[in-house]
C-alpha cells in the first residue's frame, strides 16, 4: 500500500547529494585511471631506454673493441682499443642520461591529488587541513569526588 505522500524535502537532497558524491568520486577514479596508464608506459618507456643503453653498452664494448683491436693491431694498438670503446660507452651513458631525465617529470598522480585538494576546498574549511596549525591538546578527563 502505497501513502501517496511527496518524498520530504530532507530525503530529496540527501539523495541529490549521495548522487553528486558519486559522480565526483567517478570522476575521481577515471582520472586516476588514467595517470596509471600513463605513468605505467613511462616507466615501460623507461625500462626499454636502460635496456638499450646496457645492450649497447656490452656489445659496443665487446665487438667493436674487439673488430678495432684485430684491425689496428699492426700499426696503433692502443688507439685501436681506446675509441671504440669509448664511443660505445659514451653511447650508453647518453642513453642511460635521457632515461634519467625521463624520471624526473611530474610526480605520479599530481592531476588527481590537485583535483582531490579542489574538492576539499571546495567542501568549506572544515575539511581543509590547516597547514603549520597546531593540533588542540587533548582534555584529560575530569574525576568527580565521590563520599
Amino acid at each position: 500500500m502505497s501513502t501517496g505522500a511527496p518524498p520530504s524535502d530532507l530525503k530529496v537532497a540527501a539523495q541529490t547529494a549521495a548522487s553528486s558524491a558519486l559522480s565526483l568520486l567517478r570522476t575521481r577514479l577515471e582520472l586516476a585511471s588514467i595517470e596509471w596508464a600513463e605513468e605505467r608506459e613511462r616507466l615501460l618507456t623507461r625500462l626499454g631506454l636502460l635496456f638499450a643503453a646496457l645492450l649497447l653498452v656490452i656489445f659496443g664494448v665487446v665487438g667493436l673493441g674487439a673488430l678495432a683491436a684485430v684491425y689496428f693491431w699492426d700499426t696503433e694498438r692502443e688507439a685501436a682499443v681506446i675509441v671504440p670503446t669509448a664511443l660505445c660507452i659514451a653511447t650508453g651513458l647518453l642513453l642511460y642520461y635521457l632515461s634519467r631525465r625521463m624520471g624526473r617529470g611530474a610526480l605520479p598522480f599530481a592531476a588527481t591529488l590537485a583535483e582531490f585538494d579542489k574538492d576539499r576546498a571546495a567542501l568549506g574549511p572544515a575539511f581543509s587541513p590547516a597547514v603549520g596549525a597546531a593540533q588542540p591538546e587533548p582534555t584529560p578527563p575530569t574525576q568527580a569526588n565521590t563520599p
